[in-house]
């Protein structure tokens, strides 16, 4: 008998058989079932796993972090080209109108459009401003004049918007101070509008009063209180070319800021005041056409071209003098005007800003018109109280008298046309009397007329329905 069918006792049990089954089976018996990893004990190559996974996954973390973190960055830099020194001046001037307006309380959401709006208008389009923006900027701004108030201490400082960010902040900021000292005895916190810090009490009351002058100046260009005792309210100053060369050829820089200085004047008491100017000093279109047999459109089209110089001249030389200004051109010039538009001038007019309309038609392009009658239209459009002609004459003069150098001090319309008189279109003086609008001349080269003409004070002829007739 062989050992083979019958093993020894003490033989070791043999192995069992490793089976694996088939696709086949799997699918057709069901009695096979596959291995769950994540529930499978723990080997020292699934622990290594494990940790190369975490590990990966902080990594994925650290990056995403440091791809917002570039972001913001990115967001910061985009801000700062967006943001130019223009932009930001225009920025600060309307939120301290409007600040000023709502008796330095905080802005609402009709507020900052209008901010908004002012921002973009100055700005040009391709520098328009979202609401978003402008809260952004302005509350770095704040937040910028804060650290600059804790790092100074009683030094000044070299931050070019600091004096400006003081006019918004620096009294409010002292007031709560010092109430917060009194009631508190110590460190108060808030701040104007925008909340956070204002510092030590002692550091904002030593700053402001360092910078009072600077503060009063800023505040000037802002519009004063109207005085009771004037005149008009509203007026369109029309003024001569040729009184603008002065003894130059194009244009004399000590006329251009005599004019701008004393405009600003009468601005800065609540008169409302909307320019219109010549072009005579650059380009005379009438010398051309008998001299040259050029056309009269095309001739007059060029003159219109010199009337927007002159006014972009004159506005620089406002906005030295601390006056707001604005342009409005026939020609599109987006970069250097806003087209015309009537709503838009009288909006710019009640906010204190000086409107000087460019082109000869001031805004309606017509070349066949002179600047004296495009001021007549534009007077009637603003609804103007009265049409001042600056010139290089003195007024209209009484040719009855048998001397051209006596000056009438009023006169009717009617005797202006029967006399013929050449100061000023007869165009421009048949519209003023059919619409009741009363007209000035005088002479803009002598030192303080144009204010004393704006005020309405008696200087130069004064032209309206009840003048002496005959």
């Amino acid at each position: 008998m062989s050992t083979d069918d019958f093993p020894l006792l003490d033989a070791p049990p043999p192995h069992p058989t490793t089976r694996h089954p088939d696709a086949a089976s799997v699918t057709t018996t069901g009695d096979y079932y596959y291995s769950d990893h994540d529930k499978s004990s723990a080997t020292p190559s699934s622990k290594r796993n494990h940790q190369n996974h975490y590990y990966n996954n902080k990594r994925s973390k650290s990056n995403s972090n440091t791809e917002l973190e570039s972001s913001d960055y990115r967001d910061y830099r985009k801000d700062r080209e967006e943001w130019s020194d223009t932009a930001i001046s225009c920025l600060l001037e309307a939120y301290t109108e409007k600040f000023n307006q709502l008796n330095r309380g905080n802005l609402r959401g009709r507020d900052w459009e209008e901010v908004a709006e002012a921002v973009s208008e100055r700005g040009g389009s391709n520098n328009k401003k979202s609401v978003e923006q402008c809260k952004n900027k302005i509350d770095n701004l704040k937040k910028r004049y804060k650290v600059e108030l804790q790092r100074i201490g009683g030094s000044g400082s070299s931050w070019h918007w600091f004096k400006h960010i003081e006019v918004i902040m620096g009294n409010a900021c002292n007031g709560k101070s010092i109430s917060g000292g009194a009631g508190a005895g110590g460190d108060s916190e808030g701040g104007a509008g925008g909340g956070g810090s204002c510092g030590n009490a002692n550091v904002v009351v030593k700053q402001v009063k360092r910078y009072t002058s600077g503060s009063a100046a800023f505040a000037n260009s802002l519009k004063t209180k109207p005085v009771t005792n004037l005149k008009w309210r509203r007026v369109v100053f029309k003024i001569s070319g040729s009184a603008l060369a002065g003894n130059c050829q194009n244009i004399d820089p000590k006329v251009a800021m005599q004019i701008a200085q004393e405009v600003a004047t009468a601005s800065r008491v609540g008169l409302e005041i909307a320019i219109v100017l010549g072009g005579r000093n650059f380009f005379c279109g009438e010398s051309w056409i008998s001299a040259t047999g050029l056309e009269r459109p095309t001739a007059y089209q060029i003159g219109m071209m010199a009337t927007v110089m002159n006014s972009v001249l004159l506005q620089s030389a406002l906005e030295k003098h601390g006056v707001q200004a604005r342009v409005q051109s026939a020609f599109a010039m987006p970069e250097l005007a806003e087209p015309y538009s009537r709503q838009r001038a009288i909006r710019h007019l009640e906010k204190g800003r000086v409107v000087i309309f460019g082109g000869i038609g001031a805004g309606a392009g017509n070349p066949l018109f002179t600047t004296d009658t495009a001021a007549a239209l534009r007077a009637s459009e603003i609804n103007a109280e009265a049409l001042l002609k600056g010139t290089i004459v003195n007024g209209v003069y009484d040719r009855h008298a048998g001397s051209s150098n006596i000056t009438l001090d009023h006169i009717s319309f009617r005797d202006v046309v029967s006399r013929g008189a050449t100061s000023m279109d007869m165009m421009a003086i048949t519209y003023c009397e059919e619409n009741g609008i009363p007209v000035v001349v005088f002479n803009l080269l002598e030192p303080g007329n144009i204010s004393r003409a704006l005020c309405g004070d008696q200087v130069g002829t004064l032209i309206d329905q009840a003048g002496r007739i005959g």
